[in-house]
């Protein structure tokens, strides 16, 4: 589908336009599966923006494109973009692929288009922070620009060999691990609520500025 209206700076970089994308969502299925890319939500009345990547976009536009799923989801998660397909029908939103790439690749790619557009149904601004996005533990570290040392790493990994549900937590000041067999039991040493533990593991973000949450059951190695 091409575009007829120019309706913000996003026409000059986007290389597929879907409007109206629930009515031609077998379309937009057919044409993306098994396809990575950087795909962008465009409000057509605020012209509010959302930026996201995917390493099959067919499977994650099928979330999108399910009413009954985004309700679920908002149960469970504070989502803008969610909340706004819902408030506004998707007959006013644009479903626009900003680029096709290696999936290796798409980190780097959904940041530079994050910082160009600086979309706002993004709550965070940090690249892969959306909640499912699977990251590798070096990716998870470079996304909180935290440097572990070596010694640190080597613990990280065997503690992998213990189980798929132990929660880790490490301070970025002084590399200091601790394991704890929970999440509650974590939450209750650090003083925060389950749910903030969840949400920082969710979203890519330190606790404090300081803590880094790993559920290993999350994590490729």
């Amino acid at each position: 589908m091409s575009r007829d209206n120019k309706i913000t700076n996003i026409n000059n970089i986007t290389i597929k336009v879907y409007p109206n994308s629930y009515d031609y969502r077998e379309h937009i299925y057919k044409e993306n599966n098994n396809k990575s890319g950087i795909y962008c939500w465009e409000n057509t009345i605020n012209n509010k923006l959302y930026v996201g990547s995917a390493v099959n976009l067919t499977k994650r536009f099928y979330c999108y494109l399910s009413i009954t799923r985004l309700k679920k989801e908002l149960l469970r998660y504070n989502s803008l973009i969610n909340k706004a397909l819902l408030k506004y029908n998707y007959s006013y939103f644009n479903l626009n692929i900003l680029k096709y790439c290696n999936e290796n690749d798409l980190i780097k790619w959904e940041q530079y288009y994050i910082d160009l557009l600086n979309p706002e149904y993004n709550i965070l601004k940090i690249a892969g922070s959306n909640k499912g996005h699977r990251h590798s533990l070096d990716t998870m570290l470079k996304l909180k620009a935290y440097k572990p040392s070596p010694e640190t790493l080597v613990k990280l990994r065997l503690a992998k060999e213990l189980s798929g549900h132990i929660t880790i937590v490490i301070n970025k000041n002084n590399n200091f691990i601790k394991k704890y067999n929970s999440l509650n039991s974590a939450a209750k040493e650090l003083n925060v609520t389950r749910q903030g533990l969840k949400y920082c593991i969710n979203n890519n973000i330190l606790l404090k500025k300081t803590f880094l949450i790993i559920k290993l059951i999350k994590l490729e190695f």
